[in-house]
């Protein structure tokens, strides 16, 4: 695998361009705390709506809150939750390929026929077309 990651990074610019900001982003997020020049969330009312500034990176909102701070700590949030969605999803989608592995039979064929080729055929349904039968 990491051949193949190599060998992608050296032939794609906008590959690298891509896999150095979301090392950017995840070194941003696990190091909030130690980065983050503010509690994101304490409010400073007299502080609202300020342009950024070398106190406030990227100003503050509507409650004085520093927005590069609830950015930091946003991406924390962001992360664990497709991290919990990419792990969920495949453990799902594991463990009912095993059953229908090792079941055989009517099982396997409702799995395939029904969840897998439904999922597959979607993509030349069209998203959001009349024809799609979910949204």
């Amino acid at each position: 695998m990491r051949n193949h990651l190599q060998e992608f990074l050296r032939k794609s610019v906008m590959g690298r361009i891509g896999f150095a900001l979301v090392c950017l982003l995840v070194v941003a997020a696990l190091f909030a705390p130690l980065i983050a020049p503010a509690d994101p969330a304490a409010q400073n009312l007299p502080a609202r709506l300020q342009p950024p500034s070398a106190t406030h990176w990227m100003g503050t909102d509507e409650l004085g809150r520093d927005i590069f701070s609830r950015i930091l700590y946003g991406a924390r949030i962001s992360l664990f939750v497709s991290l919990c969605v990419v792990l969920g999803s495949s453990l799902t989608g594991l463990s009912l390929g095993m059953v229908a592995a090792y079941r055989g039979g009517l099982f396997d064929r409702a799995v395939n026929l029904l969840l897998i080729n439904a999922f597959l055929s979607r993509r030349f349904l069209g998203q959001g077309s009349e024809r799609s039968f979910w949204p």
